[in-house]
């Protein structure tokens, strides 16, 4: 009843913010880039990228979609991978001595105002699950705010329809405070990205939760502003590739994954494969990337057990919660030589690295902790049943003396 309240909240809500708001001409509508982000030189959105974590089942459904997009005349389709046919293939294989990273498809859009194709690239992270990488490429590079305006409001009716849309109750604070709308449409464009991918191409996590992103941006000068935000930025961290390539990363949203900032300044460049980073650093960056979801996904498979009297562990929950600590743990034949693997290191803060290996130590600590609270839960559980039974026995046992 609650989720049927809200969902009529949320129709409303939006229906008010598109009269009152959207379809209301604001000034920043006119605005450049660089202006609403307060730079100095010119500032280009080359494409967006958007990161999924599969397991072979899930890979083995995507692959057929892809075939089935094939069918329509709104994408034209190439895929390296053939459909299974009555019994599932095996994508994902354990990699003991080493690990890769290779193109999956791309999906060219042929009727689409803005996103012009998506290349889609997969690494494994472990012996059971990949990373999936949708680099979105747009028809022309994003320059002005009504590029992004102009898609929220072709496509905002996509936002009552999925679980990762938020929506606020106080439509006035939007019609006083410019920062705040652009914030929100912002936070929009990145989820309608997903919507488009996921209305065709359903993967792991991408109908239940914003997925990690990442924008490439090309900025004409390295100004001294610029570079005063990339060394200090409000709430996030940074990191540097090279001289003219940088790394800004924001992680503070709940149940979300990470935004990741790419910045180029580079006449010619080459945007970073976060999927190569995956094969390298594995765990350690995807932890990074997907802490938030992963922090939900444990409260929402444990948390029944810690905070209600709901004491029958769920297999399923169990083994789940096994699963994690293991990939984690998960030992190779041979030493991997990682030495040609360049550490990403904070901007300004040296000991700061992209990928975060005390991150991991504490996650499996957390994992550590509550296998074994459902072990002694099940221990618990055990005895109580043992007891139980033994006192059914020995009811059964006196009945049957007196008969």
């Amino acid at each position: 009843m609650l989720k049927l309240k809200n969902k009529f909240k949320k129709i409303k809500w939006f229906k008010e913010y598109e009269n009152k708001v959207l379809k209301v001409h604001h000034d920043y509508y006119d605005k450049t880039l660089e202006q609403i982000f307060s730079f100095d030189s010119a500032t280009y959105v080359y494409c967006a990228a958007i990161y999924d974590v599969v397991d072979n089942n899930q890979v083995n459904n995507l692959v057929k979609k892809l075939y089935a997009l094939k069918k329509s005349k709104d994408f034209s389709i190439e895929i390296n991978y053939r459909k299974k046919g009555l019994k599932n293939l095996n994508y994902i294989r354990p990699e003991f001595d080493h690990t890769g990273h290779g193109i999956f498809a791309k999906i060219v859009f042929l009727n689409d105002s803005l996103i012009s194709k998506v290349d889609m690239t997969w690494s494994q992270i472990n012996n059971e699950e990949a990373i999936i990488e949708y680099e979105i490429k747009f028809k022309n590079s994003l320059n002005k705010f009504s590029q992004i305006h102009d898609f929220v409001i072709e496509n905002y009716k996509q936002l009552k329809k999925v679980k990762y849309s938020e929506f606020y109750f106080n439509i006035e604070h939007f019609l006083n405070d410019d920062s705040q709308s652009i914030q929100t449409e912002l936070k929009y464009f990145r989820t309608l990205l997903q919507r488009k991918l996921d209305k065709i191409l359903s993967s792991g996590y991408s109908k239940k939760y914003l997925l990690p992103i990442k924008y490439t941006y090309l900025i004409d000068k390295k100004t001294e502003k610029i570079m005063k935000y990339i060394k200090d930025p409000l709430l996030e961290e940074s990191f540097i590739l090279d001289k003219e390539h940088y790394l800004v990363t924001r992680s503070i949203e709940k149940y979300e994954g990470i935004e990741i900032t790419e910045i180029i300044f580079k006449k010619r460049f080459n945007p970073i494969s976060i999927t190569v980073l995956m094969s390298k650093f594995k765990m350690a960056l995807y932890y990074r990337m997907f802490y938030e979801i992963e922090k939900q996904e444990l409260e929402y498979k444990i948390s029944k057990y810690l905070n209600s009297k709901k004491f029958l562990i769920n297999f399923w929950d169990y083994k789940w919660l096994l699963n994690k600590k293991r990939r984690i743990n998960e030992k190779r034949f041979y030493n991997i030589n990682i030495n040609y693997v360049t550490d990403i290191k904070g901007f300004s803060n040296k000991d700061l690295k992209l990928a975060d290996n005390e991150l991991i130590k504490n996650i499996l600590e957390v994992y550590n902790e509550n296998i074994e609270y459902i072990n002694n839960l099940n221990l618990i559980n055990y005895n109580i049943i043992a007891f139980v039974i033994s006192i059914l026995a020995l009811i059964i046992s006196i009945i049957a003396i007196f008969q």
